[in-house]
Order: structure tokens, then sequence, then C-alpha cells
């Protein structure tokens, strides 16, 4: 297992380096791997028997039991075998990175740093959050994980004075996680005021997802101080990884990713889920005989869970929406990809929930109207509460993003878009898909009845299911459909630009080649300049407008000086 483990580094390490560079020793490449991965070990094993020996000593000054000589052996065994060869293992690389300064611009090292980061930026939290539990609510001391939050806040700091630097990719994830872990904490800090709020307002406190029911502060400033513990670690977690590194780097595939990915469609599902439950909720009342036997304080108690989810959804939409296509300004021929890919995703969020939508109401008059078994007594009530959340709850976000996306519609860069292909292809997929499926259910049923001899009302009763799958689906495709003839119809294949390569040749680039990719039709590769310096002077701009002039694969070349050469070459 761990040897696959490490050729699957070493594969994503070799990727990554060569979209970079172009050229990549394999066998450095995993000498690296395997001497940071030592590196880190004895730092783990160093840091743990520092760790239990202060863990020791803050015990002692709390005059409580340090533990056995078997313990201190062990901590104190793992600073001086672990520790020892970690000091002999930095002075050998201290002189190899003398000699050889790009050692510090190595795969492998950066992702030892950005390991090491992400690792000891787990301990912290951890520990943050049990210091700042004892200190504000009342927790039991933890020595270990006070220890722990002191000796990896030292790791951390020195390797951050280390040369080199973590890839994006991990300041990235760190922010994920933190992110999550935020977005969970503040929403049950929403939840318990709105859960007073709602004791407050009722005629009688109910004692429900909130757990304390008396509607007095001092029990929700009780619940909410004890959230506070992880709010602060992991908002800590979040403002090192995000707000002062990856929201201050330029653009890349990484950073716009995870902007739309984690923070766009996480935000996005966490709305369209609370308010799929508040819809529910109150169309449960109207529908549902059975939801009003508890009364109406018991059953609308649960709106204060989907409201502060609601709360917590739209603020990640709304501000990582802001951050998407922070390249408004430049945009001069239109949106880029990335904007169109958020356009998308917002419809293709919605579009799933209201086709759900529409499935369940087929499914509720096909239960109507189809003939079924006498102990088929389920009721369609409650189905149809659920049919209404879904399409009231998904219809308005799908109808917001289609009409923008539909805004562009028959313009060239929209109909030729590689996310418009996509989404397209994703729906008739998926139509295709349910069909085929829906379809093969029947028959199956039909034949096995015939064969079996067992051909009655219970099974051809089955047959709304698939009936309903087909018929949500299938308008779907029609509808999607007429959408892809116009578009054909409007900008015809003939009229769309055909894909061809540029090949950047340079430094650092970034900024020019980001400028590149946002022009339709173009494959951009970046090659690395052999003996550049560093970052030279460009106009990303002008050259992008002579690359937009021309219909040939290019070369585009850029010296030290910061002139361009741009040169047409066969496919």
């Amino acid at each position: 297992m761990s040897l696959i483990l490490l050729v699957a580094v070493v594969v994503v390490i070799v990727l990554y380096r060569r979209r970079a560079a172009g050229r990549v020793d394999v066998g450095a490449m995993v000498r690296r791997l395997i001497e940071y991965g030592f590196l880190a070990g004895l730092v783990l094993g160093t840091a743990l028997g520092a760790t239990g020996l202060l863990a020791r000593a803050f015990d002692g000054l709390r005059g409580h039991e340090t533990g056995d000589s078997e313990e201190m052996a062990l901590w104190l065994s793992l600073v001086v075998v672990a520790g020892g060869a970690l000091v002999g293992l930095l002075a050998w690389l201290r002189r190899r990175f003398r000699a050889a300064p790009s050692e510090a611009d190595a795969g492998g090292w950066g992702f030892y740093l950005g390991a090491v980061d992400l690792g000891a930026a787990g301990f912290v939290v951890a520990g943050v959050v049990q210091v700042v539990g004892w200190a504000v609510d009342g927790w039991r001391f933890d020595a270990w994980m006070a220890a722990g939050a002191i000796v990896w806040t030292v790791v951390a700091v020195v390797h951050h004075r280390l040369p080199g630097r973590r890839p994006e990719i991990f300041d990235l994830v760190g922010s994920a996680a933190a992110l999550v872990g935020v977005a969970i904490s503040l929403a049950v800090v929403l939840e318990h005021l709105l859960d007073w709020a709602y004791d407050g307002t009722t005629p009688e406190p109910f004692l429900g997802l909130g757990g304390h029911g008396t509607g007095e502060w001092s029990d929700t400033a009780d619940d909410v101080t004890g959230v506070l513990a992880p709010l602060v670690g992991f908002a800590g977690a979040w403002l090192r990884y995000w707000w002062w590194n990856a929201r201050r780097t330029s653009r890349s595939p990484e950073r716009d990713g995870y902007v739309l990915v984690v923070g766009v469609l996480g935000g996005l599902a966490a709305t369209v889920v609370a308010a799929s439950g508040l819809f529910h909720t109150a169309l449960s009342w109207v529908l549902v005989d059975s939801a009003r036997d508890a009364g109406a304080v018991a059953h609308f108690d649960v709106a204060t869970v989907f409201g502060a989810l609601l709360l917590v959804g739209l603020a990640a939409w709304a501000y990582h929406r802001s951050e998407v296509p922070h390249a408004v300004d430049r945009q001069s021929g239109g949106r880029d990809e990335v904007s169109r890919l958020y356009d998308y995703l917002e419809a293709g969020v919605g579009l799933a929930a209201a086709t759900l939508g529409v499935g369940l109401l087929l499914g509720a008059l096909l239960h109507v109207v189809l003939p079924a078994p006498d102990d088929w007594d389920g009721d369609v009530a409650e189905v149809l509460a659920v049919a209404l959340t879904l399409l009231l709850a998904g219809g308005p976000v799908w109808a917001r993003a289609w009409r923008r996306i539909q805004a562009h519609a028959g313009t060239v860069s929209e109909e030729s878009s590689a996310v418009r292909r996509i989404h397209l292809s994703t729906v008739f997929g998926a139509t295709a898909l349910c069909v085929l499926v829906g379809v093969g259910t029947m028959v199956y049923l039909v034949l096995f009845g015939l064969l079996d001899g067992s051909l009655d009302v219970e099974k051809v009763a089955i047959f709304r299911f698939p009936l309903a799958a087909i018929g949500a689906t299938a308008g779907v495709a029609a509808y999607h459909g007429r959408v892809l003839r116009a578009g054909l119809r409007a900008v015809p294949p003939s009229a769309r630009p055909a894909l061809r390569t540029v090949t950047v040749v340079g430094a650092d680039l970034s900024d020019l080649v980001g400028r590149l990719e946002e022009l339709p039709g173009v494959r951009v590769v970046h090659r690395l300049r052999l003996g550049a310096p560093g970052a030279v002077p460009s106009d990303p701009d002008a050259v992008a407008a002579t690359v937009a002039t021309t219909a040939d694969d290019l070369l585009v070349v850029v010296a030290e000086d910061g002139s361009v050469d741009v040169v047409p070459v066969a496919p």
C-alpha cells in the first residue's frame, strides 16, 4: 500500500511540474520524496516527544499526576533519537541547499513544506479549540493538547522561515477544511440564537433541537459559548490560509476551482438544502394532516436549523461569488470561462432540484391514475409537499442563472464555449441514462412476470417510478435540445473558431498565460525557458491581441528583456 501511495505521489508531482517546466528528472524526484519523507517522520517523532515532555511540565505546574517513568522514557527517547537524527539530516540538507540553490524550487521540497504545514495546522487548531474551550466554557484542561498547540506552532514558524515555498494547492486545501469548520460552527451559533428568538415568540417554549427550550438568554449564552472554541480555531486557520495567502494570489486553475467548487457550489448547495427545508416545513403543515398532530410550535421548531443553514449558505455563496471573476475589468471581449462555469454550476444545481421535483409530481399523478395493490396506501400529500419544495427551491435558482446564460446565447464565444457544451452533454447524457434504466426496469418486470407467471397489478404499479423519471428527464432534454438547435442555427460549427495551440516560452508568465487562456479556441502550453532569472516584464493585452488576430498555431517567445516574438508554426 505504501508503494502504491509513493507511486501516486510521484505521478501527481510529475504532472504538476511538467505543466510548469516541461521536463522532470524522475530519479531525482523519487530521491527527494524519500529524503523529505524521512525528514517529515523525524519532525513528527521529535514533535511528539517534545509535546509529551511539555505536557508533563504543565501537569507538574498544576500539581497533577505527571505519569510513570515508562511514559517519561518514551518521550525522552523520541526527543533524543529522532531529534538527533533530525539535526544531522538538517545539517546535511543545508549543505546541499547552499551548493545547489535550485533545490529550494524542487517539487518534493515544496510538497514537504506544504504537508508539514497542513499537519502542524491540524494540531494547532485542535489545541487552540481545547484551550479556548477551557478558558471561556469551563472545559477540562488537556495538557497534551495545549502542549501540542505550542510545539506545532514552533514547527510551523520554523518551516515558514525555510527557503522555498509550498504549492498553492496546500493553501487551498487548508482553506477548504477551515471553511467547513467555520461554516458548521457559525451555523450552530446562529441556530442557538434563532432558537432563543423562536422560544421567546411562541406561547410555550418547546424542548426541540435547540435543547434548552426554556427561552432564557442565560441558557442560550451558555450554548453559544460552547461553540466559540471551534469557531475561533477554524476561523484562525481560514484567515491564515485564505485571507492572508490564497486570496492574494493571482488567478490560477487551482484557485478558481476552489472558489467555484468549495465556495460557490458549497454555499449554493447549503442554500438550496436550507430553502428546501423551510419550504417543506411550511408545505407539509398545509398539505399533510399528520404534520399538525404535534402542534405548530413543535412542527416549526426545526425551522431554526434551516434558517441558520440558509444564512450561512447565502453568506458563503455571496462572498465567493465576488471572488469568481475578479477579472471583470479585463473582459473586453465578454465573460471568460470561469464566469460561465459559475453560471452553469448554479443552473445545474437548480435544474437538478427542479427536475427531481417534476419527477415526484409525475409520480404522485401516476399513483392516482395507475392501479395499485390494496396495501399501497401511501400519503400522496407528503410526496406532493416534497415535490413542490424542490420546485420552489430549485426553480428560481435555475431561472436566475439560465436567464444570465441565455443573455449571451447566439454569440460565437458562448456557443463555442467548452463549458456550455459540457453542460448540454451532461443533460443529454443524464436523460439517456434515466431513459435506459427506466425502460430496462419496465422490460425486466414484464419479462420476469411472463416467465414466472406472476405478472400482476403490483408489478404494473411499479411502472410509475421509471415512468416518472423518464417523463421528467425527457422534458428537460427536449427543452435543451431546442436550445442546442437554436445555437447551431445562430452559430454553425463552420463559423466557430478551431482549437489551436499557443506555446509560451519564458519565465514565470502566469499573467500572460491566463490572458491567453481566455481567448476562445486557444489551448495554451507553457514551457519554462532554461536559464531565465525570473519573471520578466510583458504586456499581456498586446500579446493577446496579436494572438487573437491569427488563426494558426503559434510559438510565443518572451526574452529576458521583455520583448516578445510571436511565430506561426505548423500544427
